[in-house]
């Protein structure tokens, strides 16, 4: 055989081989990518979903129920079944705040480009409503399925099949569908079925073929020989940049996982090459990222604290609770449902700073915080309104309610002290309390508890007067309606 033929049987051998190689890397690269990219929809739809039902069930007010079966009267992610489907919300104090399931199903399938149907296992629901056979019949209606599930959406009885069997994901039509279920829990931990989203994987399939398939071919075809040395030669040095292509693209998502690795490389590299000063530059840019990011973390949680918190008593100050407070009222409104509010005034209390100065005073402000903070709910709203005067919201209580709490208080409050120099120093509270009227508005409201404080004030101090509105049953009854305002 000529040296010829020797040279281009030795180059078509090697061109062949690498060609080959080239083919297998191809097609493990392409399903390494596939496989990668259906774990990423997976995990981005099974979060968004978790995301947007903690959402809704946070700040959804759209539905509003009384529970009548309340194993815990307070729930942050709750969903319950009803004729017209699933309701997705929270619990507080048995009663539930929601909308429907559905809005958060539809949300997550728009953002990934899905379609979606639900599955509700027919036995399951047979067993959670008790085998009622009209709430089963109106459930039902308008829905299609087979002797174990029923179906609500978009669907093919292929695909019902095939969820049936799944768990989790499943790739179909050789990677031209996608499956992914995520389950229904009902109450917190009741399954009733599960939701199946759809996805048309064909535009990916062909994002991750087209563009790797152009490139091998050319290299094939032109430098086959030079592609396997530089292969290689170069593998470490391609890998370390992919794996700093990625570090970097979880430093713009703020995962900072990968420094600890970087700065191994960085230990472990004798040459001062540029790769060296490029990994040494990449760590220091995420050190100092992380660090910043951190620090504004942490002053953004400091700005945030005192723009709402009074620094010297540890409450809300007033304009965090003017803000929140008028929530609770329009609520209260919109429902019929009592609210109640309490404004406290220290007696004497500038007496106690001109006698024992200021730092005492300080002291007896703190002092009646606490004893505030010990005898209100998580649900109320207590906050340093001005100066020796605080302020109470009471969501869902009605006048005698509140009445317990500011005797309580009055009483607690009389019965502490503060010490100086081995002296006690102790006064008392005039509180003023307004339950919310037909016709009152919040503004409204806080004056008509300020003129019951004045009251107590003008009757002696250490007192709880309430604010009497009789006028609206005096015009029913028929009798004069007197100008003066009434209290109790």
């Amino acid at each position: 055989m000529s040296l010829k033929n020797k040279l281009l049987l030795s180059t078509f051998s090697v061109a062949f081989t690498m060609s080959v190689i080239t083919l297998v890397i191809f097609i493990v690269l392409l399903m390494y990518h596939l496989n990668s990219k259906v774990d990423s929809l997976y995990n981005d739809t099974t979060k968004t979903m978790s995301f947007i039902q903690k959402t809704l069930a946070k700040n959804s007010r759209e539905v509003v129920r009384e529970l009548k079966e309340c194993p815990e009267r307070d729930y942050d992610n709750y969903m319950i079944l009803e004729e017209e489907g699933i309701l997705l919300g929270r619990v507080r104090n048995c009663m539930f705040f929601g909308t429907r399931f559905s809005e958060a199903v539809g949300f997550t399938a728009s953002v990934n480009g899905m379609d979606w149907f639900i599955m509700y296992s027919r036995d399951l629901l047979e067993r959670y409503t008790n085998n009622d056979r009209e709430f089963l019949d109106r459930f039902l209606k308008g829905k299609r399925g087979d002797e174990d599930y029923i179906v609500e959406g978009s669907f093919s009885l292929r695909l019902v099949r095939i969820a049936k069997r799944m768990a989790g994901y499943k790739v179909i039509d050789t990677y031209r569908t996608m499956l992914i279920d995520y389950p229904i829990l009902l109450k917190g931990d009741l399954s009733i079925g599960k939701v199946v989203f759809v996805k048309d994987f064909t535009p990916v399939l062909l994002e991750t073929i087209l563009t790797p398939a152009v490139f091998i071919f050319y290299s094939i075809s032109l430098v086959a020989i030079l592609s396997t040395i530089l292969l290689l030669l170069f593998n470490r040095i391609v890998k370390e940049i992919l794996f700093l292509r990625e570090a970097t693209a979880k430093f713009k998502e703020k995962d900072f996982s990968e420094i600890q690795e970087i700065n191994e490389m960085v230990k472990k590299t004798r040459s001062r090459d540029e790769l060296f000063y490029l990994k040494r530059s990449i760590l220091d840019m995420a050190q100092e990222l992380e660090a910043t990011l951190n620090q504004l973390k942490s002053e953004r949680d400091q700005f945030e604290e005192m723009a709402y918190t009074d620094p010297l008593t540890g409450l809300a100050n007033r304009r965090f609770f003017m803000k929140e407070a008028e929530q609770f009222f329009q609520y209260a409104r919109r429902y019929n449902e009592p609210i109640t509010l309490i404004m406290l005034d220290i007696d004497d209390f500038k007496l106690i700073n001109d006698t024992h100065g200021h730092d005492v005073g300080d002291k007896v402000l703190k002092n009646l915080a606490q004893v505030i903070r010990n005898n209100i709910r998580k649900s109320d709203i207590a906050a340093r309104y001005g100066g020796e005067e605080f302020i109470i919201l009471l969501p869902s209580t009605d006048e005698n309610g509140a009445l317990l709490v500011a005797e309580r208080i009055r009483q607690d409050f009389k019965n502490t002290s503060v010490s100086i120099n081995g002296e006690s120093v102790s006064t008392t509270v005039s509180v003023g309390i307004a339950t919310m009227g037909e016709s009152n508005e919040f503004e409204e409201l806080i004056k008509k508890a300020d003129s019951a404080l004045y009251e107590a004030k003008k009757q002696g101090k250490d007192k709880v007067v309430v604010f009497k509105d009789e006028r609206e049953e005096l015009q029913e009854q028929g009798s004069p309606v007197p100008e003066s305002q009434n209290f109790q």
